[in-house]
């Protein structure tokens, strides 16, 4: 047995102190600015760096171990070893991965070429979620519906829903069990007639294009505007050349976001985005997703932080505005000014209502040091209020349901409803249409 360490057997020990100091100094707090740029730190990226944390200890103290025992080569041998593993379980799940839910080929230019995107008319596009087929066939009008007619040769009154995704019905099984069509079943038919023109990723801006365009056209008695607390400022602010679409699908125009969005409030390259191209982090995310979610869904909720970066939902929950998000608001309530003017001019009745997030349905506290859960959707209320257009806030009902029933409002891993989701945002707007709209 050797007597004293070779200089490779020091070089290893030497190795080994480093990955242990390493380890037990770096800590969520010095590495925020790495995996967290916009300086919020979420759950499972607290767990994922006190995991490295632990992970880079037992690695030197596994060099020192083998160094000790003048072991170098075994230690090569287990590090390649492990390397063999990692590569093959990488392999493995890459392509066990589930891919991404996209509904492609359903997203179309505008026609007219004045900016923003239409929904491709006469499509049949199935596409799964989880299990489960998802079947969408638009009408001859690019709508998520039944087959109608312009003319409204039956003279009911039409009742017109415009917005984004949550208004489309994304998710649902079919379009009777969006909340626009929950909203239907609950109205006499022989009385109205309801129009579903929601398109995903629709804003403000967006929507007063498409009702000069296309909508006036149908001559609705109502418009019921949908409008998500979780991005529409920021779909305002971004206006209507924010996307560009590749195979159907409307795709973020990053040149639109450098050239608008200040630097701060932008997502910036990190760590934590090229460890998120290892399909072995991705799997440990989605476990520690599924368990926060379970946590977040409990009687308990979960605990509001607000996000500096100004395409986070939270952003919009600040409770003092930093200046970009200033003009998105000003923005925003402009648009909902030119629309409520235009309908005005057509006798139309317009009717608004807000959509909250996930995270302002399950925040245990509604406001703290740096943040007001019941914004952004107060500004819009102050604008309805102001302008005496009926308004509807379903966060109240919302948050009350999730903690009374207990069930599951929004599809695992993403921002929208499932089916029971949208009965309940459908049947309430039933409600209020019919307590505070109809005339």
């Amino acid at each position: 047995m050797k007597d004293s360490f070779s200089r490779a057997e020091k070089t290893v020990v030497a190795t080994g102190i480093l990955f242990i100091i390493a380890g037990l100094i770096s800590n969520e707090w010095v590495l925020a600015r790495l995996f967290s740029p916009d300086g919020d730190l979420r759950a499972d990226t607290r767990i994922l760096i006190w995991g490295l944390d632990i992970f880079m200890v037992a690695i030197g103290f596994m060099f020192i171990f083998f160094a000790r025992r003048h072991h170098v080569t075994s230690l090569v041998v287990l590090l390649v070893t492990l390397l063999i593993c990692f590569i093959a379980a990488e392999g493995v799940l890459r392509l066990l991965e589930p891919k991404p839910v996209r509904i492609k080929g359903l997203i179309i230019q505008n026609p007219n070429g004045t900016g923003s995107c239409r929904l491709r008319p006469n499509v049949n596009i199935v596409t799964k979620l989880g299990n489960k087929d998802i079947v969408i066939k638009t009408n001859s009008y690019g709508m998520w519906w039944r087959e109608v007619s312009r003319d409204n040769p039956l003279k009911k009154t039409r009742i017109a829903f415009v917005g984004d995704s949550f208004t489309f019905g994304v998710w649902a099984d079919t379009f009777e069990k969006t909340s626009v069509g929950v909203f239907d079943s609950l109205m006499d038919s022989k009385k109205y007639e309801v129009l579903n023109f929601g398109v995903p990723g629709f804003g403000p801006p967006d929507i007063e294009l498409q009702l000069r365009e296309d909508i006036l056209a149908f001559k609705p008695d109502y418009v019921i505007l949908m409008f998500y607390n979780g991005n529409d400022f920021k779909d305002a602010y971004l206006g209507l050349h924010k996307y560009k679409i590749v195979d159907g699908i409307a795709e973020w125009n990053e040149s639109v976001e450098n050239e608008k969005i200040p630097e701060a409030f932008r997502r910036k390259k990190s760590i934590e985005n090229s460890i998120k191209d290892f399909a072995l982090y991705r799997r440990f995310d989605s476990l520690i997703s599924m368990y926060l979610s379970r946590r977040k869904h409990s009687d308990s909720g979960s605990d509001f932080r607000v996000s500096r970066m100004f395409g986070s939902q939270t952003f919009w929950s600040h409770k003092v505005y930093p200046e970009v998000a200033i003009k998105a608001k000003d923005i925003a309530l402009n648009d909902l000014e030119n629309i409520r003017r235009l309908l005005a001019e057509h006798n139309i009745r317009l009717a608004i209502v807000a959509i909250p997030y996930e995270e302002q349905i399950y925040a245990t506290s509604l406001t703290g040091k740096n943040y007001d859960v019941n914004l952004p959707q107060r500004y819009v209320q102050e604008y309805a209020e102001a302008h005496s257009i009926p308004y509807l806030d379903l966060l109240p009902i919302l948050r009350s349901y999730v903690r009374r029933e207990k069930k599951p409002i929004y599809v695992p891993n993403d921002i929208h409803f499932n089916n029971e989701g949208h009965y309940i945002v459908g049947k309430s707007i039933a409600d209020f249409f019919k307590g505070r709209v109809e005339q």
